[in-house]
């Protein structure tokens, strides 16, 4: 088994192949089939068609566009991103990435590639407190697009089959029983690799009525940065984040687990949420986009690998891989150790193990909290 991870940008030649045909792309959580790859042993060529299936650039004139952002490429002879055989152009989506400083990983055995996040789509996100837009499927297989509920306000809520918090589900309906006519929603993720089959109960017992989305690949984890669940994201009408990543309980929680304290206010959390819902961009809940992006820290390149490998992780436990799964999820962890999300996912599929590695890494944090603090301001009256 051979792994390769790749993150220079370097121009890559082209010479003697070592596999040709297809290939499979993981990208912003989804899978892509590509019939028909021009063979290299280093990098990904696919065609220009074949491109915004990959990730969504465009091959224009002007160069790879996506957005704002727009890399020339010389089309008229063969260079680092672009070449022309038998009459057929190929496009060089591992260079691009390189540029970009996007990270990816190849698996080269099986000619799966997993691609991180390109760091300069996140700028909004990052300079201006624009919530990224995401597109994923809810338990019914209807479309759910952060986009499409502008003009209320939202909380993106996120638990796990393998966390406690998957018992406050029934926290949350209440909530959204309370709030659901001012103008909210609750967009609630199951951060959960293992499906319906994992989260299905808990949703199902806790009656939800808000908006659920099994979200296999993490792709709110990824996109928000979150680490551990349960997590929750503050966005206005105007698609602006108010508040940012913070732990979201609907209640409070206070327990000790080997001489170590977990305690959480969530009933201050919720009360800060009624208030900002009634208030709006008044309430002393709300923060500017300016506090907002000061609370956004960009990720690292190795987080970003980290990412690129936990997706490809994913990708071999779903085809029923475990050896080459826990490898790549392995990997990832050792990258970005501070994810609980990446072990917790992992450990998931061992139960047996799952309880004893996490009061390893739990008592392992000595005076460090598992959960931040959260920064709210006094109770409102």
């Amino acid at each position: 088994m051979r792994i390769a991870a790749i993150f220079s940008l370097g121009c890559v030649l082209m010479s003697a192949a070592v596999w040709a045909g297809p290939a499979v792309v993981l990208y912003q959580g989804q899978t892509t089939a590509i019939e028909t790859t021009l063979a290299d042993p280093n990098d990904l060529w696919v065609t220009p068609a074949d491109l915004p299936r990959v990730n969504g650039f465009v091959l224009k004139p002007e160069g790879a566009c996506l957005d704002a952002i727009c890399v020339p490429v010389k089309q008229s002879e063969d260079g680092p991103l672009y070449v022309t055989r038998e009459g057929q152009g190929w496009f060089n989506v591992t260079e691009l990435a390189r540029k970009l400083r996007q990270a990816f990983v190849r698996d080269a055995d099986s000619g799966v590639w997993s691609f991180g996040e390109v760091p300069a789509a996140q700028a909004s996100y990052l300079q201006a407190a624009i919530a990224p837009d995401f597109e994923l499927k809810d338990r019914s297989g209807k479309t759910v697009k952060l986009s499409n509920f502008r003009g209320k306000k939202v909380l993106i809520q996120t638990w796990a089959s393998w966390c406690g918090c998957r018992n406050d589900v029934a926290g949350w309906e209440k909530v959204y029983t309370e709030l659901k006519d001012k103008g909210f929603e609750i967009l609630s993720f199951a951060e959960d690799t293992g499906g319906e089959a994992a989260a299905r109960q808990f949703f199902d017992k806790g009656k939800a009525t808000f908006t659920q989305v099994v979200d296999e690949n993490h792709v709110i984890s990824r996109l928000y940065n979150m680490v551990n669940v349960p997590t929750g994201v503050w966005i206005d009408e105007q698609g602006r984040i108010v508040r940012p990543n913070e732990t979201a309980y609907s209640s409070d929680v206070s327990l000790t687990l080997g001489g170590k304290s977990i305690a959480v206010n969530g009933a201050d959390y919720v009360a800060g949420l009624r208030d900002w819902i009634e208030k709006g961009g008044q309430s002393e809940y709300a923060m500017s986009p300016e506090e907002v992006a000061k609370h956004i820290a960009p990720r690292t390149t190795g987080e970003e690998a980290a990412e690129a490998y936990f997706q490809m992780g994913n990708h071999f436990h779903r085809t029923g891989d475990a050896a080459r799964a826990d490898q790549y999820w392995g990997k990832a962890q050792s990258l970005r150790p501070d994810s609980w999300n990446y072990h917790r996912q992992d450990w998931s599929f061992t139960p047996t193990e799952a309880g004893p590695n996490w009061m390893k890494k739990f008592l392992g944090l000595g005076d460090a909290p598992y959960y931040a603090p959260l920064e709210l301001p006094a109770r409102p009256q």
